[in-house]
């Protein structure tokens, strides 16, 4: 399939020469327009140009190696993804966070110093669809899931799970773990009663 979507210009990155930035070939979102210089990549395989994905990378973001940003996400400022990450379905990526090594992002926000690394996993919930916020200086080599925000030097290790598909937000940082309750929480509705499903007969009984 051709790229009609953005080419890599001749643009190259002051550090890392195998970097180029890339420049829109059409108006992508509502943010780029045809022309607009982005960030940098290493080869097509960083950004996806499937019609239809408004996928981008601005300012001095990376997308290298075989790290893939694609389905309406964004890198901005200095964020990185690196090796095999994967970043995905309206990720958003700012500040220095990086993604790294085979890590999977899915519709997740991480600024400042946040980073996914090793084969960590940073997922919307497939329930409530609330997705988890990285900041600060925190990282994820294990699974982070739902309603969560990571700040400060929050470490998630390999193997441990972080997991909340409740309507509260559950909060960790350098000083521990709080819940943030949504306002709904506190407020009381007439009771609903389900309607009971009649058990069927057991015709074979013996009478």
């Amino acid at each position: 399939m051709t790229n009609k979507k953005y080419e890599i210009t001749d643009i190259a990155h002051e550090k890392y020469p195998f970097l180029h930035r890339i420049r829109a070939l059409r108006d992508i979102g509502k943010e780029v327009k045809a022309g607009d210089l982005g960030g940098f990549v290493e080869h097509e395989g960083n950004l996806s140009f499937e019609p239809g994905d408004d996928a981008w990378i601005f300012d001095d973001a990376i997308a290298a190696g075989e790290g893939c940003v694609d389905k309406g996400s964004v890198l901005r400022e200095r964020a990185v993804v690196c090796d095999c990450a994967y970043v995905s379905h309206v990720t958003e990526m700012t500040g220095d966070s990086r993604a790294e090594d085979d890590a999977y992002i899915r519709g997740a926000k991480l600024s400042r110093c946040a980073r996914a690394s090793g084969q960590s996993m940073i997922l919307q919930s497939p329930t409530t669809q609330a997705a988890p916020i990285l900041s600060g200086n925190c990282a994820v080599y294990g699974k982070v899931m739902g309603d969560v925000m990571l700040a400060g030097t929050v470490v998630v290790i390999s193997d441990e799970t972080i997991s909340n598909d409740s309507l509260d937000t559950l909060s960790i940082d350098d000083r521990g773990r709080y819940i943030i309750r949504d306002p709904s929480r506190d407020e009381l509705a007439p009771h609903q009663p389900q309607e009971k499903q009649k058990k069927p007969r057991d015709k074979g009984r013996d009478r």
